[in-house]
């Protein structure tokens, strides 16, 4: 019996007949487990039985004696989108007759994945005051699957009342104006969680992630002298470091914060020559003698304080101190130095 013809590999799809080394396109779901191809032979008996045998991808796909096409494997479409598998067919005869066909075998996409977000945790530092409608923030996510549509909102009922999210964009907004002082003393750091929707089948839960707000006191107050003049009186021939009054200015941020430690300097620029014999103490507010006096009796000093905090901005206020020069014996002098 002669081999006289050869095998002819039809294509799964409607109206594509293919010969030796065609290319067609098939699709197939990660659901889908079978596609089916047929070949034909003209000669009759043993010539005419036909084999098939995939030539490429025989990890993932296998194929029958009739011509399905399984999947050996569940396929995900965001791991690989697209199989080229060759497919070879050949008659039984003794110097068989071979044709192949390749399948282009594009995998669909179902919805299988939730969004990510592009970290599992937000943090951010807010401005005290900061104006109604800013954007402190852009949370994103992406999700793999296609047409996906991922959408944004605010899972924590409570943060709905402080803050909004834009549902397309992922920007984070104030919706009121935080006072530091007013959140005290636990409520100056606000920490909710965020949801990326998947706008698919509906199916897949959301992505999630927390957003850690830390509202940032701003020094909302200036260092306060408790006097707008002081006074002070010193010996003639006072020595270096004589302490001739001490000032004192308070601040009104929370207790403890860098914007409520007050600290004092001379204005340089004002009154210099004073500032060449008299200097305050940073801290204490004690007003003293930078050199050893050798001065007139009456004869006085003007010298500028500044008290400034270290807030952020820099606060400041500025008082006067008047010093005189007294006679020694109209100083007035303690009569023992202990008290019992």
């Amino acid at each position: 019996m002669s081999n006289n013809n050869a095998v002819h590999l039809s294509a799964p799809l409607q109206g594509v007949t293919n010969l030796a080394g065609a290319f067609v396109d098939c699709l197939i779901t990660p659901l889908m487990k079978q596609v089916s191809l047929g070949a034909t032979d003209l000669d009759l008996g043993i010539n005419g039985q036909v084999r098939y045998r995939l030539v490429s991808h025989t990890d993932i796909f296998r194929i029958s004696t009739d011509g399905s096409i399984f999947t050996a494997v569940p396929l995900d479409r965001e791991e690989r989108a697209q199989y080229d598998l060759v497919v070879q067919a050949s008659d039984g005869a003794k110097d068989p007759r071979r044709t192949t066909i390749t399948l282009s075998i594009k995998v669909l996409d179902v919805d299988d994945n939730s969004p990510v977000f592009s970290q599992p945790a937000y943090h951010v530092t807010l401005p005290e005051n900061s104006p109604v409608g800013m954007v402190i923030l852009n949370i994103s996510a992406l999700d793999p699957d296609l047409d996906a549509n991922v959408t944004f909102r605010i899972r924590t009922e409570e943060a709905r009342e402080l803050f909004s999210v834009n549902p397309l964009t992922g920007e984070l907004m104030v919706l009121r104006s935080l006072d530091f002082e007013k959140l005290l003393p636990n409520g100056t750091t606000r920490t909710f969680i965020v949801e990326a929707v998947d706008g698919g089948s509906g199916k897949m839960p959301p992505g999630l992630a927390s957003v850690t707000v830390a509202v940032l006191d701003m020094n909302d107050f200036p260092p306060v002298f408790s006097q707008m003049l002081y006074r002070g009186v010193v010996a003639p021939n006072a020595i270096k470091g004589t302490v001739v009054t001490t000032v004192h200015a308070e601040d009104l941020d929370p207790p403890g914060t860098a914007a409520s430690r007050v600290h004092y300097k001379v204005d340089l620029e004002q009154f210099p020559y004073s500032t060449s014999i008299f200097g305050v103490e940073e801290n204490s507010g004690s007003v003293l003698t930078r050199v050893n006096l050798n001065e007139e009796p009456n004869t006085k000093f003007s010298l500028a304080i500044i008290a400034y905090d270290d807030g952020e901005p820099m606060k400041f206020n500025k008082t006067l101190v008047e010093i005189t020069v007294l006679q020694p014996s109209i100083i007035p002098v303690f009569t023992q130095e202990e008290y019992r």
